[in-house]
């Protein structure tokens, strides 16, 4: 083999060895890439799945508030789209929690009832629904459903 071949060969095999480097270098950032993107559309389903919970517990308690200070018909097409939402998201809820969704759901032909014939007792019972969809969330309720107020002596007996 003469000096001009061994050269040659050389040459071949430092590009050889440039290209395998370059290419595993390429690769492991690739494939950190991918991890890293996997990782953040887990973050992004797990946001969204908090958002749509979080919609519709808005969604009961404006209901709910709604119902409270007199506005009926406002108070039924909001938990109209509550129990609407309810069924959308009841099969992406935390397992634990679809037990109680479910219960809750059962309830919507009668709370919408009230709501139209302009019950006042179905602000109660919206309060009620809310306290049991935080309840099944895991969450703190925000004010406990049929909370009794003191008598006005301040006095409990």
């Amino acid at each position: 083999m003469t000096q001009q071949q061994r050269n040659t060969w050389m040459v071949v095999a430092a590009v050889a060895v440039a290209f395998g480097a370059g290419t595993a270098w390429q690769f492991s950032k690739a494939r950190q890439a991918r991890i890293e993107r996997d990782a953040i559309r887990q973050e992004v389903t797990g946001l969204r799945q908090q958002q749509a919970l979080d919609r519709l517990e808005a969604t009961l308690a404006m209901a709910t508030v709604a119902a409270q200070f007199g506005d009926f018909e406002r108070g039924r097409q909001l938990a109209s789209d509550f129990f609407v939402l309810l069924q959308e998201g009841a099969a992406t809820a935390p397992g634990t929690a679809r037990p109680a969704l479910d219960e809750i759901l059962a309830r919507r032909d009668g709370i919408i009832t009230m709501l139209s014939r302009a019950q006042p007792e179905s602000g109660l019972e919206l309060a009620a629904l809310l306290t049991w969809l935080q309840n099944a969330l895991g969450k703190q309720p925000t004010v406990p459903a049929y909370q009794q107020a003191a008598p006005p002596g301040g006095a409990q007996e």
